[in-house]
């Protein structure tokens, strides 16, 4: 059985409230809503599997987005993930998440970081995610040239910058357990840095490290970027063994199967998807599909019900000792193997030779 008080099942659920998830999961429930803000970013990320750019669409009206937050209050979910692009260069976003969190919901933020940079940006973020929410920043490297391999401009500015937002929401009191560095695992960052920048971040600042994998979304060329099994496996067995010691690895993951099988997201255009990386029109819009219908439809099996049962897993899944928490990612079984219930081909557990 899994050990409730492990730092793999709290890390693995990235909530504050890891038994309620878990109850959530098990009972049918959304916990987190995921809601693409805007689109609008300007990281630069060559791999972006949003497409994000500095003019990129804004996203959809304030006003739904409220109805929206209503719905989800309703329904009582848990948590509101705000994503982008970077949510906080929406003009309103502070409007927004104040909204969220006077109707009870926790909110967590994942930008760029290059916001934070500015002092009150910083403290109306910490003030937002106050009881309980976190604050993910996006660094994939310290190293200007390897940074450069992945990002289209403004390379030292955005490494600086990142860096001082991070020091700025630090020091406005935000714990480091509630702020996270993700990096994105392309090919670039995991052949030679990422440890560098993992143990940067956790030793420098005790911030630590939400490794995401390279899926192929945006066009066919980013292919360069995928990194081989080996590398993946890797990359992951370093986190564990900085962070998390001895306990359980998700190898392609960052997060269990209680988080992503409670969890919906609404992208900038309004599609319900089980996944920000899953673009996909084919589980409904908000506009014609309320939250509540959401939940009580589950079209196309959007929390992902049938793989509860371990038995209904795909092989290796089905007989792996990781199920009971894991039941692989999701997005790269639909990239690589066109099904998203599939193996994840990118976990190196289905690769027995490795």
């Amino acid at each position: 059985m899994v050990d409730e008080r492990s730092s793999v099942y709290l890390h693995g659920g990235m909530s504050s409230e890891a038994n309620i998830q878990r109850d959530y999961y098990e009972k049918g429930l959304i916990y987190t809503v995921q809601i693409e803000l805007t689109l609008r970013c300007s990281q630069g990320c060559s791999y972006c599997y949003a497409n994000s750019r500095p003019d990129s669409p804004s996203g959809f009206p304030i006003d739904d987005i409220k109805r929206i937050l209503d719905d989800a209050s309703e329904i009582k979910v848990r948590c509101i993930d705000w994503l982008g692009g970077d949510p906080l260069v929406r003009s309103d976003w502070y409007d927004i998440m104040q909204y969220s969190y006077h109707k009870g919901l926790i909110n967590n933020i994942w930008t760029s970081g290059l916001p934070l940079k500015n002092k009150e940006i910083a403290k109306k973020a910490v003030e937002v995610t106050q009881n309980g929410g976190f604050i993910s920043v996006h660094l994939d490297s310290l190293n200007p040239e390897i940074y450069k391999q992945v990002h289209k401009a403004r390379i030292e500015e955005n490494i600086s910058a990142i860096l001082q937002g991070v020091d700025n929401i630090l020091s406005l009191g935000k714990s480091p357990d509630e702020i996270w560095n993700c990096i994105t695992l392309t090919k670039p960052v995991a052949s030679t840095d990422v440890f560098k920048t993992m143990e940067w971040f956790w030793n420098k600042k005790q911030i630590r490290t939400v490794l995401t994998l390279f899926n192929p979304v945006a066009d066919s060329d980013s292919r360069g970027f995928e990194p081989s099994i080996e590398l993946i496996q890797k990359a992951y067995k370093g986190r564990d063994e900085l962070m998390y010691q001895d306990d359980t690895s998700f190898s392609t993951m960052d997060v269990n199967k209680f988080y992503c099988g409670s969890m919906i997201c609404i992208t900038s255009d309004g599609n319900y998807t089980p996944c920000s990386v899953i673009r996909t029109t084919e589980f409904g819009n908000y506009k014609s599909l309320s939250l509540k219908d959401i939940l009580k439809e589950n079209p196309g099996d959007i929390l992902m019900m049938k793989l509860r049962n371990p038995e209904n897993l795909p092989a290796p899944c089905s007989d792996c000792e990781q199920n009971e928490v894991c039941f692989g990612c999701r997005s790269s079984a639909f990239y690589y193997s066109g099904d998203m219930f599939g193996c994840d081909p990118k976990c190196a557990k289905c690769h027995p030779n490795l």
